[in-house]
């Protein structure tokens, strides 16, 4: 049995006043007895882990968010043909039209385009996100909020007097979600 003491003459911490006995760890208090197999399994069910599962990707697992693939937010440009990034109004048409993402945000009015934020503080950090913002400052949704209030001088956006609802302008409807013969439209290439 070896024996390892807490303090010894060396270490700063060493206080003469405690036995060299009152710390002693034998190897044997760290052995597993039977009753830990099963706390163990017990616990990986509960997680629903597997043995090999990394413990930093229990947060991805178990945590509301959605994994963000940018590729599937790049819209590509008409003349140069090249993908983006989106602009903020065409965010807000992607994210309306992406059935994963109604948590967050989904239309209260389709054919008017009222549409409500339900989670206002992922919309902003998931815009971020998107946009691949540089910035040491986060994205707020009272910063985003405003940004979205640029877009009623262009009558991309109009005011509506509700917090976190938004309408679409009626040219923004027809270029973006209804064509001719007043079906939904796909006019954002993706």
């Amino acid at each position: 049995m070896e024996n390892f003491t807490m303090y010894d003459e060396c270490n700063e911490n060493f206080d003469p006043l405690f036995s060299d006995d009152m710390f002693n760890i034998s190897s044997d208090d760290f052995s597993m007895d039977d009753d830990s197999d099963i706390i163990l399994t017990s616990i990986k069910d509960w997680f629903k882990l597997s043995p090999t599962t990394d413990p930093d990707d229990i947060i991805d697992t178990y945590s509301d968010e959605i994994p963000l693939n940018r590729k599937e937010w790049l819209i590509q440009d008409s003349p140069s043909q090249r993908y983006r990034a989106p602009r903020l109004f065409e965010f807000l048409i992607l994210l309306l039209r992406k059935s994963h993402y109604e948590s967050y945000a989904s239309f209260t009015d389709r054919s008017k385009g009222i549409f409500q934020v339900h989670r206002p503080d992922k919309i902003a950090e998931l815009w971020q996100a998107v946009k691949s913002r540089q910035s040491q400052q986060k994205m707020t949704y009272d910063k985003f909020a405003r940004a979205i209030r640029w877009y009623y001088k262009s009558n991309l956006m109009q005011k509506t007097n509700t917090r976190y609802t938004f309408q679409f302008s009626s040219k923004t409807l027809e270029k973006y979600f209804i064509d001719e013969n007043n079906n939904s439209s796909a006019n954002l290439l993706l």
